[in-house]
């Protein structure tokens, strides 16, 4: 799909369709970063979104002792 850069005040900005925007589950805000020449768009997450998945894999990975300590 081919969409022109619009003329936005001083700068210049694309129009998202609707149908990519349900697609991606697009909200209010969006994370955006260029990557070797290219633009990439994602939606972007909540403060300490994640958080607990990540804490989750790190004490599967390295459990405590019957302490409470880390075991390293």
């Amino acid at each position: 799909m081919k969409i022109p850069l619009i003329r936005i005040g001083n700068s210049q900005g694309i129009r998202i369709p609707a149908s990519i925007i349900k697609q991606c589950d697009f909200e209010n805000m969006l994370e955006v970063n260029v990557r070797h020449k290219a633009m990439v768009v994602t939606a972007a997450l909540g403060v300490r979104e994640g958080w607990q998945e990540l804490t989750d894999a790190e004490n599967a990975a390295h459990p405590f002792d019957e302490k409470g300590e880390w075991e390293w």
